[in-house]
């Protein structure tokens, strides 16, 4: 299995319909489920569930399918994030974004559902993440501090797709990308 790390470099985003990427999401979203998770100031462990993706392209020839008007950290006047991976805090949750400068696209995932321990329950509340990652703050004693930690597991299963949630295209109509995976349980 790729790690997380991994999945994000191998994805390139320019590709013929939006149903041709699922694949490359599905991957990064196998990393994330079953390759790792966040680890907050040296101690809290954030396992990520149900995430759901975003994708942004901001050349002019770019399909409007490759541009997700809902996305928060768009537009050609915006800095780009690094492109291997930085938190972004937002009144929906936490993204995870991957973006690219030199391919001038932005990809993120949103984090819907996630646990604090492995076997402990799910938190089905996106905006509850900001209180779990970010609520342990402290100014001194060096700051606040996230990692991602590789640590894969042996039971890997593909994850559920779904629609996004609550989400239109730009004329209003639903989105039906499939670009929500949820994690499978273990057997």
């Amino acid at each position: 299995m790729r790690t997380l790390s991994e999945a994000i470099k191998m994805f390139h985003p320019r590709v013929e319909k939006a149903e041709d990427i699922e694949s490359q999401f599905n991957e990064i979203a196998k990393a994330a489920f079953y390759g790792g998770y966040f680890l907050v100031n040296g101690k809290k462990r954030i396992y990520l569930t149900d995430i759901e993706f975003y994708l942004y392209g901001e050349k002019d020839d770019d399909p409007d399918w490759m541009r997700d008007f809902n996305m928060y950290h768009k537009g050609k006047e915006v800095p780009y994030f690094p492109k291997e991976g930085s938190l972004y805090p937002h009144r929906s949750g936490v993204d995870f974004t991957f973006e690219n400068e030199e391919e001038k696209y932005r990809a993120s995932f949103l984090i819907r559902a996630y646990k604090t321990s492995i076997d402990g329950d799910v938190e089905t509340h996106p905006t509850y993440l900001w209180e779990d990652m970010f609520g342990e703050c402290t100014c001194s004693e060096g700051g606040l501090r996230i990692i991602w930690v590789d640590d894969p597991i042996e039971c890997i299963l593909d994850p559920r797709k779904a629609k996004r949630v609550r989400l239109n295209r730009r004329n209003g109509q639903e989105d039906t990308k499939l670009w929500r995976f949820i994690k499978n349980k273990e057997k």
